[in-house]
This record gives C-alpha cells, sequence and structure tokens, in this order.
C-alpha cells in the first residue's frame, strides 16, 4: 500500500463489534487484526493479522516504523511494520513490577505499564544491539534495554517524567518539573551528560482560559529541525457533546439517575522551543513542520515529506492509559488534529465515545 510510505494511525479492526468491547480483552481473533487510517488520503484500511500470530498482544508505543507490544504475558515484542519483522525483547525483571507478581501484573497493570517507549533506530535481521527506552511505572521510572543484554533501570534518574527520545544512544529525557536530562547509554553505568532546567514564564491569559479545575495538561518533548521543543496539551476532564467543558459535579443533577457521559477532549497545544538551555520561549508557529504527539515516539516532519497534511499542526492521540483502561464509558477517542493557526481541533474520524484499542501514530522511516 502506497500509504505505508506516510504516517498512519493504528485503529481496531474494520470488522469488530460493539460486543467485542465488552470483555476486558475482546475476541483474540479480533485483536489480531487491525486497521489503518492514513493521513495520504484520509481513509481506513483493514490489515488482516497485524500483530503476527501474538493473541490479546497490547500496543504500548511507536517508534522508527515500529510498533512496541507486549503480549498476553506482558513480554515485550518490537514488530517492523515495513517488513513483518518481530523480535523479541526480554521479559521486564520482577523488581519492575514490584509490589505486585507476575500473574496480578499481567492482569492489572500490563495495559498502563509502558507509559512510552522508544527505539535508537529501526532494527534489522542483523543488528542485535539496537536500544528499546521506556517511561515505566506509576513513578514514571526510566530503563532501557538491548536486544542481547537485560533490562537496566537508570537508578540516578531520580525525577518522574512525561517523554524520552532516543537520539543515536543519548537518551533525552524531560521531566516533569520541565527540566531536561540527557543520558549516554553507551556506558556500562548510564551517565548524564547535561541537565539544565530552563525557567517559563507564567501565561495568565492561558492559565484563565484552561484553568486547574476543569483541564488536565500533558507535556511532550520534540527534537525538530535542531531545536528541542516542549508541548504542552490542555484536556478538558469533562467535555459534552457541544464542546463544553464541565465540572464533575456537573454531570449528575437532581433528575438525573445515571451520570451524563462525558469523556476528556483535548482543546488545545501551546508550544515552547529551548532558548540557550535556560528559558522556554513560546513560539506561535512551526513553520514547515507537522508533529504527531500521543503513545509513539514524538517526532517532527517537514511538511515537504507529507501529502494532504496542512503545515503548522499537530496530530494527536489518546494517551491516558491508565484513565482509558479504568473507565469502560469512553477512552481512546481524545485523538486528531490541532491547527496552531487557527487554535482549532479536527476530528479525523466520526466522533465516538470509545475507540479500542486507542489509536496509535506511526511515522515510517527510509530502511
Amino acid at each position: 500500500m502506497a500509504c505505508l510510505s506516510f504516517p498512519y494511525a493504528i485503529l481496531p479492526s474494520l470488522q469488530q463489534t460493539h460486543s467485542d468491547l465488552q470483555g476486558q480483552d475482546g475476541g483474540d481473533t479480533i485483536l489480531l487484526h487491525r486497521s489503518i487510517f492514513s493521513v495520504l488520503d484520509n481513509k481506513c484500511y483493514e490489515w488482516k493479522n497485524m500483530f503476527k500470530n501474538l493473541a490479546g498482544a497490547w500496543c504500548v508505543g511507536s517508534s522508527h516504523g515500529c510498533l512496541v507490544l507486549l503480549d498476553n504475558k506482558a513480554t515485550p515484542f518490537i514488530l517492523k511494520l515495513s517488513s513483518l519483522l518481530c523480535t523479541q525483547f526480554p521479559p521486564f525483571p520482577p523488581p519492575f513490577l514490584h509490589p505486585l507478581s507476575e500473574a496480578n501484573f499481567v492482569t492489572y497493570m500490563r495495559k498502563m505499564f509502558v507509559i512510552k517507549a522508544v527505539l535508537n533506530r529501526s532494527p534489522s535481521r542483523d543488528d542485535s544491539n539496537y536500544i528499546l527506552a521506556i517511561i515505566y511505572g506509576c513513578h514514571s521510572k526510566l530503563a532501557f534495554c538491548c536486544k542481547s543484554s537485560t533490562w537496566v533501570e537508570i537508578s540516578y534518574a531520580k525525577r518522574s517524567y512525561y517523554d524520552i527520545v532516543l537520539n543515536n544512544n543519548y537518551l533525552h529525557a524531560l521531566a516533569q518539573d520541565g527540566s531536561v536530562e540527557v543520558w549516554d547509554l553507551c556506558e556500562e553505568v548510564p551517565r548524564k551528560i547535561l541537565y539544565v532546567k530552563p525557567t517559563m514564564e507564567i501565561n495568565e491569559q492561558e492559565d484563565k482560559e484552561f484553568p486547574r479545575d476543569l483541564f488536565s495538561t500533558q507535556l511532550y518533548m520534540v527534537l525538530s529541525g535542531g531545536e528541542v521543543l516542549l508541548v504542552k496539551r490542555y484536556i478538558g476532564n469533562f467535555v459534552n457533546e457541544d464542546g463544553r467543558v464541565l465540572y464533575e459535579g456537573d454531570l449528575l443533577s437532581e433528575d438525573d439517575t445515571q451520570p451524563l457521559i462525558c469523556p476528556y477532549r483535548t482543546k488545545h497545544f501551546s508550544v515552547y522551543t529551548l532558548l540557550n538551555g535556560t528559558k522556554w520561549e513560546k513560539v506561535t508557529s512551526l513553520h514547515d513542520r507537522v508533529l504527531f504527539l500521543g503513545a509513539n515516539e514524538s517526532i517532527s516532519v517537514p511538511i515537504q515529506a507529507l501529502q494532504s497534511c496542512e503545515a503548522n499542526t499537530i496530530y494527536f492521540s489518546d494517551d491516558r492509559w491508565e484513565e482509558m483502561n479504568m473507565d469502560y464509558s469512553y477512552g481512546g477517542q481524545d485523538w486528531g488534529v490541532f491547527s496552531l493557526q487557527d487554535r482549532s481541533v479536527k476530528l479525523l474520524l466520526p466522533y465516538t465515545d470509545m475507540v479500542k484499542p486507542p489509536p496509535i501514530w506511526v511515522v515510517p522511516i527510509s530502511d
């Protein structure tokens, strides 16, 4: 398919029915199949057996044109979609899962354990030294693994992290306080070679427009054309059919016996660039770039490489793992395109309260 040369979102099978969503995992046969939504022509295509007979596998991310999967025993696999090369990584060690047993981890935590997963390069059959790095667990820790080795926690990384990017063998990590660290993974013990904590001016207008009692935020880091970008995503916690953000107390009135179903939805993005390692400065345009954000590796693509896409936009997908796996009324529905030019959010497909499994962007690269 020509559309596989352009970014696409992994979606549930076009054959999936409402009854397939009722169980925690759905049917194994359905979970082997997926569809894709291509930005080339804004169409969906069915992909039979995408997950290479890994029944019950759950996709936790994408990087370098590959999917990062956890099978039904939570063992990590890398699936390179261009060649369907499927590579198994070592299982997560028991200390990573503590205090849960392996059985309880697989049952209750598998789908929300890995927050972000990235590769340093695209795998090949003759290459066993590529690296998979993850943010994992309730404390958002950092760890990495070479295919031929074992998992290593970066124990000196003491913060909680929002996002990571692997550039060659250097792991860039964005902490929850907006600081940036760079770790050299080539050495026997990972070494932090850079730490900066830039300042960010308070934006009173945004604080007023997106108050904390109505909105949640998520941060992303993107290496974009020689710049380091920080992207702040504003998500309305309860949004009705008219797009209005409500307080949780507004979901149930005296006359109602059941609360309104008002799923979270993204309403806005703000973008900042790192100046001299000391300041996050807000920018109003991405110029000729397009960003892809969500559970995938945060990535910037020049508009010249994308047909049918508009520059200065952000394609985003739902990455609120814990919430989408805890509430069976909605989840996975928060995906679309945001325009920095007119501050609009556009749906790519007709809106629904639930997309399960959730969409994940894949940005192909040249082999």
